[in-house]
């Protein structure tokens, strides 16, 4: 494959807000080298990556999508908004949502970190809405598909407040969509799945030349469930510890 040529087709079909029809990626080195190459052309025309985020989380997920570990993608600051936003729906293909939380880091984090130090490199914790531009109807991207997609990554909304501690304690999260709920998780699994993924992100980035600096933003995946809803005109994201988020599509 020629990775340079896809990466181009692939950003230019991402800045047309359509779907690359010749999106056939075969296998996962694939998908990581066109994320890559993309991210260098989106940085050569003036855009700054600000952090990571992490899918495929749940053992369950990585089982269906045939892999045995997390994928990660790239955020661009022109991608982050804050509470209370409202977004033109041009902006997207069909739209789904998760309701996840994120760290802002402190220090820098070590290649290969114990969990002191995960938890030691956490400034900052707090709940956001991940956007996903989601035009798949009958069959979903595969692992690599995804990978290539930047795990098609829309751009993410930060909740106002947070806290500056990661614990591992119960924590509740619920998404709301037009004022129904639609998805509710309570328990412990929410902190551990944000640790496990700062330790996996850690150790992954320094085989492809790169590694999680202070001042990074990390979306560390989620135990809730992706939710499409192209016709969704306002989500809302309520946790208990770390703040609230809303936007609205407009």
């Amino acid at each position: 494959m020629d990775i340079a040529r896809a990466a181009a087709r692939r950003l230019e079909h991402f800045d047309r807000r359509e779907p690359d029809p010749a999106a056939v990626v075969s296998d996962l080195e694939q998908g990581y080298a066109i994320q890559a190459e993309v991210a260098r052309l989106r940085q050569e025309r003036g855009e700054v990556v600000i952090g990571y985020k992490v899918g495929c989380t749940s053992p369950a997920t990585q089982r269906q999508m045939g892999i045995d570990s997390p994928i990660f993608g790239r955020l661009y600051e022109g991608e982050r908004w804050s509470s209370g936003v409202a977004l033109p729906r041009e902006r997207f293909l069909p739209l789904a949502f998760e309701g996840e939380i994120a760290v802002r880091l402190g220090p820098d984090l070590a290649a290969a970190p114990d969990g002191e130090a995960v938890l030691a490199s956490v400034e900052h914790v707090f709940a956001v809405i991940e956007l996903h531009h989601f035009p798949y109807r009958e069959r979903g991207p595969t692992a690599a598909e995804l990978i290539a997609s930047n795990g098609v990554h829309a751009g993410f909304v930060v909740a106002d407040g947070g806290a500056g501690v990661l614990e591992d304690i119960p924590t509740n999260l619920s998404i709301e969509i037009d004022g129904e709920e639609a998805a509710a998780v309570s328990g412990p699994e929410l902190t551990r799945t944000v640790a496990a993924s700062l330790a996996w992100l850690a150790r992954e980035l320094p085989s492809r030349g790169e590694r999680l600096l202070g001042g990074d933003t990390v979306l560390c995946g989620t135990v809730a469930p992706l939710l499409p809803a192209p016709e969704a005109r306002e989500v809302a994201v309520t946790t208990d510890r770390f703040g609230a988020v809303r936007c609205t599509i407009e």
